[in-house]
């Protein structure tokens, strides 16, 4: 059912479309309103989907109802209701996003074939949302889940600057900080006691500090986390210059949901790295310190000098002796194939191995071929993305949340970054400028 709202000034004409047997059409009728000022009221305090709204009406008439309704509830579709002499209007009113117009008196078999044309357009539309909403959770996820991997290799091992680079565009994170420093919380009666836990109640535990932990700790920003969901063991990032007391602090919130945990926790706080490249030491160094102590509900930080250790090296393929004839034609028309596979789908959520894949090279290979014509991959695609923003902040039916979705990035917050970094100013900032000088990005 798709809720109606009638507005007309006549009272006989309100009553009389009032007795229409709307239900039979799937149209649930909320209420009437006298004009348009009258109208917006009654949508600012309920759902509605449909107006079936007169032309000529005092203080705002149905053409200035129409354009408001475009503006601020672009989802509402609306019939006009017209006399012989407001024509030319009904006409203008069509032009400018009305559904349909019906004249005066309305005759019900054709009033009954226009509400079962536009309950036919708001169910494709409906089809459509649910098609896009489905997408858009798969994209959440896929983009939650290559997180959850990047992290875990980010606290495991050294990475290249570009596989970083690389790791934070698919995952969506930024690694900003002045320091970056890892901390280390374990469940003791999982980690010190060696207790197994029934398969469904360590799920119901990571889960839960999955959740707890977007709240308590990303959310704040300069911060990341991730969840073993073998054991519920967790590694916490900050980049902050002085992180400690955030540490213990939510050390102690996590200890409220002792509760659900059944277990006191501990945390291992590790020394600060430099450099995005070194987190691994400084996640080493958290879980060590855990591993050496025995007392349960313990805080512990590493407190040592910092080691003059070499930076660790990583290299994204794996060097050979086989000599290789550069051809520049053919790497030119991989290069430009895998531009026209972004184009065409930058606005969901792509890695390098999926366009890797469709021009048939090796990722690693296609990385370098970036580079050697002027600019990586994730420049390229953050080119792109951040022009179609641009071109979608011009249109205010569009919230901001709405635009990252549609160009590629499932973590709004996220995309605000990327947007300031690369223009200056956030997306709220860009569009609430009177002047949009700053123009497109040069690819």
């Amino acid at each position: 059912m798709y809720n109606l709202l009638i507005v007309d000034d006549e009272k006989e004409i309100r009553e009389g479309l009032s007795a229409i047997p709307w239900p039979t059409m799937r149209v649930n009728l909320m209420g009437s309103a006298k004009h348009g000022l009258d109208a917006l009221k009654f949508i600012s305090e309920h759902p509605i989907d449909i107006v079936l709204t007169d032309i000529r009406m005092p203080f705002m008439d149905g053409i200035e109802l129409l354009n408001t309704l475009a503006r601020q509830h672009p989802y509402i579709r609306v019939v006009i209701l017209s006399g012989h002499s407001d024509f030319g209007y009904a006409q203008q009113a069509v032009a400018n996003g009305a559904f349909d117009y019906l004249l005066k008196p309305t005759q019900f078999d054709v009033l009954l074939k226009t509400f079962e044309r536009l309950v036919r357009k708001l169910d494709e539309e409906k089809q459509e949302e649910l098609r896009k909403s489905a997408l858009l959770r798969k994209e959440k996820l896929l983009s939650k889940r290559l997180r959850e991997e990047f992290l875990s290799e980010l606290f495991k091992c050294g990475m290249s600057v570009e596989d970083i680079e690389l790791g934070c565009s698919e995952s969506e994170i930024i690694l900003d900080g002045p320091d970056y420093t890892v901390a280390a919380v374990r469940l003791d009666r999982i980690s010190l006691n060696k207790q197994v836990l029934p398969d469904r109640e360590l799920k119901l535990i990571t889960f839960s500090l999955d959740n707890i932990l977007c709240d308590m700790w990303d959310a704040n920003g300069k911060a990341y986390h991730l969840v073993n969901k073998e054991n519920a063991e967790v590694c916490l990032l900050s980049m902050k210059a002085s992180p400690k007391s955030d540490f213990i602090q939510l050390k102690q919130q996590l200890s409220s949901f002792r509760g659900l945990f059944k277990s006191t926790l501990s945390i291992g706080i590790g020394k600060s790295a430099r450099h995005a490249t070194d987190i691994w030491r400084s996640a080493r160094s958290a879980k060590q310190l855990l591993d050496n102590t025995e007392e349960e509900d313990s805080a512990r930080v590493y407190t040592e000098a910092l080691q003059h250790e070499a930076p660790g090296h990583a290299t994204s393929e794996p060097l050979t002796s086989a000599i290789h004839i550069k051809d520049n034609k053919k790497d030119r028309t991989i290069v430009h194939e895998a531009k026209q596979f972004i184009k065409q789908n930058f606005h969901q959520s792509i890695t390098l191995k999926q366009i890797a894949n469709e021009v048939h090279v090796t990722p690693g290979h296609l990385s370098a071929l970036f580079r050697e014509s002027g600019e990586t991959y994730i420049q390229y695609l953050t080119t792109m993305r951040v022009n179609k923003a641009i071109e979608l902040l011009g249109d205010i039916r569009y919230k901001i949340y709405e635009i990252a979705e549609s160009v590629g990035y499932s973590d709004h917050t996220y995309f605000s970054e990327i947007f300031k970094k690369y223009m200056g100013k956030t997306p709220t900032e860009y569009r609430e400028a009177s002047d949009r000088t700053e123009g497109r990005i040069q690819p």
